[in-house]
């Protein structure tokens, strides 16, 4: 695309966020694009974000909203955003003063309507945030979420963390789903692939994301986003690596079950193989016997938490 810069508006949804708020606020105020508009969501925080968010006077624009979720929040920005296209980011992340530059980039053919684009840890992150962040690049083959591409690829789903859309394609797509979290970008790239639009991903348009600072955390957010995928595959059926997953770890513990009533040492040994197997894996990818005992814990963390979400997911018909 060529000409002067369009308007872009970043729509931001804020809930609690006190620790990391003013840190993003920082960042934005520093981006390196022209012209572009602040839209902060205030779903309906309890802390002390709406008092920080004063402090930034006529630099944002913020809508106070009854806490109803991140996916009504981002609603609502989308109709209030003047901009042509329209910007997302989490209040847990710090962007790059040339993110939305990057994320532009993106944008080479008229069907591209949206561009995402790379997760990195503050400097400031926690250790167990910063292993977390870690441990979810070394599996992101398997989620699409966090992506390890060092050029610009065609992907078919960019996290609201880091993304940027051409806000007619939000609007013909229908927004986020307001009862689904987290997911809900899951399920938007997916209508906005089957109207024939594209997704690129560009690694160069960066934002540091927060992650869970404690073992809680982490579980909390891996059952959450097991019950979201069971969500998504009962609506559209299986459609990502990632949602075989518990039929194919059914069929390995009931293989392991028949093999042990016949041959308790061969399961066993198989067992102790496959441990073995995704230590060397996560060797491999860290070069460090201490951190790879640590993300064989996370891994198997991840396992129980997502698949249990995953299951009561499946036969729950409610969203959350």
């Amino acid at each position: 695309m060529t000409g002067e810069h369009p308007l872009i508006s970043v729509v931001i949804p804020v809930y609690n966020s006190e620790k990391t708020l003013a840190a993003c606020l920082d960042s934005l105020r520093r981006l390196s694009w022209s012209p572009v508009e602040i839209i902060m969501i205030d779903d309906g925080s309890s802390d002390a974000s709406p008092e920080i968010l004063k402090q930034y006077g006529d630099a944002i624009r913020v809508i106070r909203i009854p806490n109803a979720g991140p996916s009504r929040a981002r609603n609502i920005g989308i109709r209030q955003a003047r901009g042509e296209f329209v910007a997302f980011t989490d209040s847990d992340c710090i962007v790059h003063p040339d993110w939305l530059n990057e994320l532009f980039r993106g944008f080479t053919d008229p069907r591209i309507a949206g561009v995402g684009g790379d997760q990195q840890s503050p400097p400031d992150e926690s250790p167990f945030g910063r292993l977390v962040h870690e441990f979810m690049k070394s599996i992101g083959f398997v989620a699409d979420y966090v992506k390890t591409a060092h050029d610009m690829i065609t992907t078919r789903h960019n996290p609201t963390c880091n993304v940027l859309y051409q806000k007619s394609a939000l609007i013909d797509a229908g927004g986020f789903d307001e009862g689904l979290w987290p997911g809900e970008d899951v399920d938007l790239d997916m209508k906005i692939i089957r109207q024939g639009h594209e997704l690129r991903y560009n690694p160069a348009a960066v934002v540091y994301h927060y992650r869970p600072d404690t073992p809680v955390g982490f579980h909390r957010m891996m059952y959450r986003y097991g019950w979201a995928q069971a969500y998504l595959v009962r609506k559209y059926g299986p459609f990502r690596l990632i949602h075989y997953e518990p039929a194919i770890l059914i069929a390995l513990i009931s293989f392991l079950m028949a093999l042990a009533l016949m041959s308790p040492l061969s399961a066993l040994c198989l067992c102790i193989a496959g441990i073995a197997g995704t230590f060397g894996y996560f060797l491999f990818k860290t070069r460090s016997m201490e951190k790879s005992a640590a993300f064989l814990s996370l891994f198997f963390s991840l396992l129980f938490q997502w698949n249990r979400g995953f299951i009561q997911g499946i036969f729950s018909w409610r969203k959350r």
